[in-house]
Parts: structure tokens; sequence; C-alpha cells
């Protein structure tokens, strides 16, 4: 285990710390190795599982680029990680993560919120102390990151 994943002294939202985040398998190495050279998904997302064909009422899209494949691999099993966390949850959350993607060393993935509601109370929630202590995790923060969202649902 990458020692940054199990650093201590952050605030710990998503309860990491302790936590076994899973080494990336065969599988998923030989799909980042294809989004090296085109646009590749990588990871399936908790959304369709969760929520079928709902439509959302809105959609973060967020896009990293890497310096390094070290940092890049870090943010996917983290991904990975809360995709399956957000999975066991099931039906008692109201947002969940669409597919993720790479191509070359961007990663691309989107949250997709199914409340208004808890939206409007936590659509900036990406900007606070626990998420910028994960962005930190693979040498990010809000700045390097490409983010905006979409009220696609009923306003």
């Amino acid at each position: 285990m990458e020692n940054r994943l199990n650093q201590q002294g952050f605030s710990d939202i998503l309860n990491i710390q302790g936590e076994n985040i899973p080494e990336i398998d065969k599988e998923l190495d030989e799909l980042l190795k294809k989004g090296l050279k085109s646009e590749q998904k990588i990871l399936p997302g908790a959304s369709n599982k969760l929520f079928g064909k709902k439509k959302p009422y809105a959609i973060t899209h967020v896009s990293v680029e890497f310096d390094n494949e070290s940092d890049l691999r870090r943010c996917v099993r983290l991904l990975r990680w809360s995709d399956e966390r957000l999975l066991a949850m099931g039906s008692t959350i109201a947002w969940a993560w669409e597919a993720t993607a790479r191509e070359g060393m961007t990663i691309r993935f989107a949250v997709n919120w199914y409340d208004k509601t808890f939206f409007e109370s936590r659509k900036d929630s990406f900007r606070d102390k626990n998420h910028m202590s994960y962005f930190e995790m693979f040498g990010k923060n809000t700045s390097d990151m490409k983010i905006y969202t979409e009220v696609v649902g009923k306003k």
C-alpha cells in the first residue's frame, strides 16, 4: 500500500483511514494501458447499478490531467474504491459516480445527483477540507481540475 493513501492527520469523511484501498488488478491495469493510446472507459461507476435509467437532477463533470502515472493510478484506485462503497450503501444515497474514462494522462468522470435538495446542499462539497485532503493523496487540488455542473432535471 502506498504511503500517501494511509497518511494521518486529515479529515476523513469517507472513512478511508484504516481501509485497504485495493491495488490495481490485472483487468484494470490492461484498461489503463489502453487508455494511454486512446480514450478508454476504465471504471463503470455506480450510477447505472444504483439508479438504472433514472435521470439525475444534475451532473458534475470532472477532468483531471496528471503529470505522472503513479498519481493517476492512485486517483483511479480511490475512485474505484468509492464506487464500490456506494454500491454497498445501495439506495441510501442521493448521488453516484458515472463511468470513469482515461485518455492519455487525463481522467474524466462525473457525479450524478439524484435529489435536488441534496444537490443544493452538497454541490460545492468538492471544495471542502475533506475533499481537498483526498485530492492531495494524488497530488491535486481543485485548481488543477476542470469541474462544471449542469442541471438536467426539472428545476
